[in-house]
């Protein structure tokens, strides 16, 4: 009778912490999604800089850097711009990948939960 209160008291601590990894996992997976959500905005909101920059001519320009200034020219402002938006699409395809990985990891653990309920018969 204790050998098999055992294994049950086991297969209970394999189902907690399989349901530990499911819960880490899908909140891994909600927080890169806010990442690149994030990461998407800021693109939206270079774009606009870079549309109001095509507005103008060649004149003096000021870059915001904290709550100060800095005179650059419209090229200089424009190329930090465009490097900015390219690190950020960088970054959301290097997030998605990891996201793809986390989800597929996440479905495998879902399906080792689903045995282990099935083992204990939950």
């Amino acid at each position: 009778m204790q050998q098999i209160s055992k294994e049950k008291e086991q297969q209970y601590q394999q189902y907690m912490e399989l349901e530990k990894e499911v819960m880490s996992t899908l909140a891994k997976v909600r927080q890169y999604e806010a990442s690149m959500t994030q990461l998407k905005r800021n693109i939206q909101k270079c774009q606009i800089t870079l549309k109001e920059l095509g507005s103008i001519d060649e004149q003096k320009t000021y870059q915001p850097v904290g709550k100060c200034f800095i005179l650059k020219s419209k090229k200089d402002i424009t190329n930090e711009v465009i490097e900015i938006i390219k690190s950020h699409e960088k970054d959301i395809d290097e997030y998605e990948k990891v996201r793809q990985h986390l989800i597929t990891k996440g479905k495998e653990k879902e399906t080792q939960l689903q045995e282990a309920m099935k083992a204990l018969k939950i």
